[in-house]
């Protein structure tokens, strides 16, 4: 076998139909790679009006059929997709391949990577999500603490229940059901069936994470949280690797900027950049800026992207907050190739997430095109702005705090000048190298 391995990339979504930020930091990683002489093949579930396969930048595509919404066998039985079997035969045509799961998803989860390893293909999954652990999807306890991710099925299935509406007293008390009418009633698949049965939610959750485990020769982990996490929950060290996301060769391009101060007497600009996603704490930036005396010259731009349905009610009710209020202005949202032309015309990267993110990538992009970051404290966000000397944290959720914080950066900016980060941030070639090297220790093993 050649001394670098051909890589299948397994993802739930890929450019040109889906942009985010695991589609951003694959993409990112597989053209490092390429340069490195690693080729790549994405294996991704069909999307709508998406061809069987096609190439994008320096990766070909293969695309398997994939039904949505599910069917009711797969709820009740836990069966994977329509269109497995298209996945399989993907497979079954790269043997000899490295597998790299990198979403937690119907069209690419705990089956997917459960197939790889049966066929006996070397495994690798990155973690870009909390939902790999934590059922709730963020990783804070009841929604208000930040987890330390040991899946416990009563614990995970009341926290489950409690964000679906169910009181805390209620949900505690669901959570320690005995396990066998937990099970019974959630293979009723009632309304009321699937609250009864949260802690056989949490069974399941359980148990397809000491899977992904199991099946996993390699987990990448992007952020320290998460390594600890998996430590916690029984992950050989061994298999564990701390690998940083990285910025990439287009949002190095402003970096020059960077150890300089900033200091106008024009508004502070503040930038966010993400999706309309209410774990994304969008509002509390809003309210924040609304909550400003008038006389603090401020102004948020706000790029945002709408996937779906639930995001376009958020975005909406976000703009019902804002009102007319002139400083809290809704841009359209831009391309990759834009972001350092839209950083360049702002002061400040807000990152109010209410979740525990694994990066965010967009706290490197702005450290790369010379921005302050005010972020939340919590998870990603803090590991990447702690130690910075352009950057703050804030408590999530509270907009009292952000609106303070707001103002602090205001006077600081309008007298001695806002610091810019005086160390560039991690690249994607670092993260692509140590990727390269945990490929190659696999090698032995596809030989």
């Amino acid at each position: 076998m050649s001394a670098d391995p051909h890589v299948l990339q397994a993802t739930a979504w890929y450019p040109p139909y889906h942009f985010g930020g695991t589609e951003v930091y694959l993409e990112s990683l597989i053209a490092e790679l390429d340069r490195k002489g690693v080729h790549s093949t994405v294996l991704i579930p069909r999307p709508p009006r998406a061809p069987q396969s096609y190439s994008h930048g320096s990766a070909f595509v293969e695309t398997y059929t994939f039904n949505e919404p599910p069917l009711p066998a797969e709820m009740r039985e836990g069966r994977p997709h329509l269109g497995f079997g298209e996945f399989k035969e993907c497979l079954r045509a790269n043997k000899g391949a490295i597998y790299h799961q990198h979403a937690w998803t119907r069209g690419c989860g705990h089956h997917h990577l459960r197939a790889a390893c049966e066929m006996g293909f070397p495994t690798v999954i990155t973690i870009h999500v909390p939902g790999n652990i934590c059922l709730r999807g963020t990783m804070l306890k009841f929604g208000k603490a930040a987890c330390d991710g040991i899946a416990d099925q009563g614990v995970c299935g009341a926290c489950w229940a409690n964000q679906r509406g169910m009181p805390f007293i209620a949900a505690n008390f669901i959570s320690k059901l005995p396990i066998e009418w937990a099970r019974g009633a959630r293979r009723s698949r009632s309304r009321i069936g699937t609250a009864l049965g949260a802690r056989a939610l949490g069974e399941e959750q359980e148990i397809r994470l000491r899977e992904m485990i199991g099946n996993a020769d390699r987990i990448i982990c992007v952020s320290r949280w998460l390594y600890d996490a998996l430590l916690a929950n029984g992950a050989p060290a061994k298999k564990l690797l701390l690998s940083r996301q990285g910025v990439s060769r287009l949002d190095r391009e402003s970096a020059h900027n960077s150890g300089e101060r900033l200091k106008g007497s024009g508004p502070l600009r503040l930038l966010y950049l993400g999706r309309w996603d209410h774990i994304k704490g969008i509002e509390i930036a809003v309210r924040a800026v609304k909550a400003l005396p008038e006389d603090i010259p401020v102004r948020l731009s706000i790029y945002a992207l709408t996937a779906s349905a639930w995001e376009r009610d958020y975005e909406a009710r976000v703009r019902s907050i804002a009102g007319k209020d002139p400083r809290i202005v809704f841009e359209l949202p831009v391309s990759r190739s834009e972001i350092t032309r839209v950083a360049a015309l702002h002061h400040v990267l807000i990152v109010p997430s209410v979740c525990m993110e694994t990066g965010p990538l967009v706290v490197l992009e702005a450290q790369a095109a010379g921005l302050y970051v005010l972020g939340s404290r919590l998870g990603g966000i803090a590991e990447l702005v702690t130690g910075s000397d352009a950057g703050m944290l804030v408590e999530p959720g509270d907009a009292g705090a952000w609106a303070r914080a707001i103002e602090e950066l205001w006077t600081e900016y309008s007298t001695q000048g806002l610091p810019r980060p005086s160390k560039p941030p991690r690249t994607m070639e670092a993260a692509a190298a140590e990727m390269l090297e945990a490929y190659r220790e696999l090698l032995p093993v596809c030989a």
